[in-house]
């Protein structure tokens, strides 16, 4: 009679552990994801499979449904550099369609829509983001950009 007892106490504690655990990894995660609206700036050299260049890039969050994000960017390649790539055609300067989502562990993931081009990133203080781009293809490019939320 002990033994169940002792069964029944050890499977009570076990599942009020759980329903608190549980409770404290939904809370977690929803407090877990940062608000990035807004407008993010920065300027770098990237590397296209043609050469070098120099870059200005305002990326927009323009939405943010929890986890969920839409936004656009715009770059422009200054005097001197190689030109960009997008769908097909070589540019100077444009802007592109963005959709991404904040993971779990708080890494930011965008992804070009209509192109190959994918961000992964992080907030390293409220209004800093570091992303890295790597975009494969004909022109394939690759960059890491220190960007700042302006206000």
């Amino acid at each position: 009679m002990k033994t169940q007892f002792w069964k029944l106490v050890l499977f009570s504690l076990l599942w009020l552990g759980s329903l608190s655990f549980a409770a404290h990894a939904d809370d977690a995660g929803q407090a877990a994801v940062p608000n990035v609206v807004g407008t993010w700036t920065g300027e770098f050299k990237l590397l296209h499979g043609t050469g070098p260049a120099e870059q200005a890039l305002e990326l927009k969050v323009l939405e943010q449904d929890g986890p969920l994000i839409k936004g656009e960017k715009h770059w422009r390649i200054k005097s001197g550099g190689t030109a960009g790539n997008v769908a097909g055609q070589n540019r100077m300067e444009a802007t592109e369609s963005l959709v991404g989502v904040i993971g779990f562990d708080g890494t930011i993931h965008l992804a070009e829509q209509g192109d190959t081009g994918l961000y992964t990133g992080r907030l390293t203080a409220p209004d800093t983001l570091e992303v890295v781009y790597i975009e494969a293809g004909d022109l394939a490019t690759a960059y890491r950009a220190m960007l700042k939320r302006t206000k």
